[in-house]
Order: structure tokens, then C-alpha cells, then sequence
């Protein structure tokens, strides 16, 4: 059983904490789960170093900060047959037979919240690093409160009580959605473009460059230009921290109050990451 001496390390002046004084390939126990869990809310990133985690630790540690999310495309990832094998997917660029066995392969990918596309966003994504490139490859963490108070007053005044489209349909993964295509088997959802988050409480700017379309209501150049305007604010170089992955790494964070980011890396090189997904709900107005 892991003991009580957990500690805490800012990772940057804008958000995520160092985790140490936690073995995660041990039981944890409730104590420290519960730590761990308003850890999350407080810091929003949270970074575990040089740790030994199996598939069935990594399991059971989503499971201290909700449900897991089963895997819902048959071509994600997993040859192995147990029991937590669909809790589990791989983000890899290794194919087989020229075929990626993992999914969001390659390249570069633009600030995003994991799940904005449907119902109830997930609460919290986890990734754990087998194997990492020699450079690049590295996932930008972005403060989407601080984001928003950021935000001219003009702009809040604009977003107050407005819903905005979200669309992902796996093609792209470094432009914007077109507002106009058809949604027919495309997923999607509808999302306030400021939230209160669920946990603490606190407002969140909840509008990112890859997977918001459109605010709704608005005529379609009014609503392009406040995105477009809104997310200069989600390139501030002050909210972000820029996690550089060493194998046996595994980063936690909070989708409600925070956007991520990847770097390009070499094609030659490859990178190897198994993610977990905690469940969220729907999400409110601030």
C-alpha cells in the first residue's frame, strides 16, 4: 500500500504539479486517491516520473477519478485479449502491414479538449509513455481559466450564454472543421463556449482551434471572427506548459480546465503511448 508521503511540485507558473512519494504500480490507497483526485481539480496537470505501470495499474488509477471509457472504434488498437484491453488504446505511429495499430498516429496536432464531441466530455485523459522519439512529440498544456480572463470584456460579453458547435471526424488533425459540412455520421455535439467547471466550480474558456466549428446563433462571419479572435488568446506562451516526454512518464489532466497540444516529431523515430479515459458529464454554463 502506497504510504502518506505524496508531494506536490508546481510544473510551471501557469498549471500541472509533479507528483512524487507515489509508486504507481502499487495498491493506493483511499487516502491517497482522494488527494490525487482534488490534486487534478487544483492543478489541473498532473506528472508522475520513472514509473512502473502496467495495464492493469494504469486501470485502476483512471478508476480513482472516475469511470474509464471503454474504447468505441474497433480498429483502436489492442491485440491483447484481458479484461483491461477496451480501457485501454494506443497513440502510436507504428503500423502494421502499413497499417497504424494505434490511433492519432503522426504529426502535429492543434489545441483541442479530448471528448468536446460529445454529450458529456470527458473528465480526465491519462497517457503513459513506452517508448518516446529523440525530439519533438511533446503535448502543450494550455490554462483555459486563466484564458479566460484574458478575454477583453467585448469578447466575454459575446460568449455570455452562447453554445458552440463541436465536430471530430478523425480526418484531419492540424485544421479547423468546416461549420458548413454535413454532420451525418460525423461525430458531434453542443457545448457552452464558457463552463462552470463541475468539481471546482471555476469558469473556463471552453473554445478550441480543431474541434470548434461555429457559435451558434451568430451569421457565420461574425461567429468565424470571434473564434479566430478568441483563440490568439489560447497561443499565450505565459498559459501553457510544455511537457518533453521521457519513457515511463505518465501525465493526467483535466479536460474541463485545460486544451493539449502535440509537437511534430521525426517520422523515422517512434512514439509510443498508452492512454486511458475517465468519463465526464455534461457540462453547464458560467
Amino acid at each position: 500500500m502506497v504510504g502518506n508521503d505524496l508531494k506536490l511540485k508546481p510544473l510551471s507558473s501557469s498549471l500541472g504539479a509533479e507528483v512524487t512519494g507515489v509508486d504507481l504500480g502499487q495498491n493506493i490507497s483511499a487516502e491517497i486517491a482522494q488527494k490525487l483526485s482534488l490534486a487534478l481539480d487544483q492543478y489541473t496537470v498532473l506528472l508522475f516520473r520513472d514509473q512502473d505501470v502496467s495495464e492493469a495499474n494504469q486501470v485502476k488509477l483512471a478508476n480513482i477519478f472516475g469511470e474509464p471509457s471503454l474504447r468505441s472504434r474497433p480498429d483502436d488498437i489492442r491485440f491483447e485479449d484481458n479484461e483491461y484491453a477496451r480501457a485501454i488504446a494506443l497513440v502510436t505511429n507504428i503500423r502494421k502491414d502499413g497499417v497504424p495499430i494505434g490511433s492519432l498516429p503522426d504529426g502535429e496536432m492543434w489545441f483541442h479538449h479530448d471528448g468536446c464531441f460529445i454529450e458529456a466530455p470527458y473528465r480526465a485523459t491519462m497517457l503513459y509513455a513506452v517508448q518516446v522519439p529523440d525530439r519533438g512529440g511533446d503535448t502543450q498544456f494550455l490554462n483555459m481559466y486563466r484564458a479566460y480572463e484574458l478575454l477583453p470584456t467585448s469578447i466575454k460579453a459575446a460568449l455570455k450564454d452562447r453554445t458552440c458547435l463541436r465536430i471530430f471526424d478523425y480526418k484531419t488533425l492540424s485544421e479547423a472543421p468546416d461549420p458548413e459540412m454535413s454532420l451525418e455520421g460525423v461525430r458531434h455535439a453542443r457545448h457552452p463556449a464558457v463552463i462552470k467547471h463541475p468539481n471546482n466550480g471555476k469558469t473556463a474558456l471552453y473554445i478550441n482551434p480543431l474541434l470548434t466549428a461555429r457559435i451558434e446563433g451568430l451569421p457565420r462571419n461574425e461567429s468565424d471572427q470571434i473564434i479566430k479572435e478568441v483563440c490568439r488568446y489560447i497561443e499565450n506562451e505565459s498559459l501553457i506548459y510544455a511537457h518533453k516526454w521521457r519513457p515511463c512518464d505518465m501525465v493526467i489532466w483535466d479536460n474541463w480546465g485545460s486544451v493539449h497540444a502535440r509537437t511534430d516529431f521525426p517520422a523515422d523515430q517512434t512514439r509510443l503511448m498508452r492512454r486511458s479515459i475517465v468519463k465526464g458529464r455534461p457540462l453547464a454554463a458560467a
